[in-house]
């Protein structure tokens, strides 16, 4: 019971910190493109290819390609 009580309130907890009222004003640092987590999928890309071709070996991101950096 005691262990249940535990999981309840933290799991309030964590739901009440994600509450939160937002002026007008401060919306428009909301839709900004530096927010957008999605537009960044080609920077993790080329991040990979570039440590792909310095390590020599390939593995943990999906790509393929030789040591020299050449595909």
């Amino acid at each position: 019971m005691r262990v249940r009580c535990l999981i309840f309130f933290a799991a309030l907890t964590c739901g009440a910190l994600g509450c939160g009222h937002v002026s007008p004003y401060e919306r428009e640092y909301l839709t900004r493109p530096s927010t957008d987590l999605s537009r960044e999928a080609s920077e993790t890309a080329f991040r990979a290819h570039v440590h792909d071709s310095r390590e020599g070996a390939t593995g943990g991101h999906g790509s393929t390609g030789g040591g020299c950096g050449c595909n």
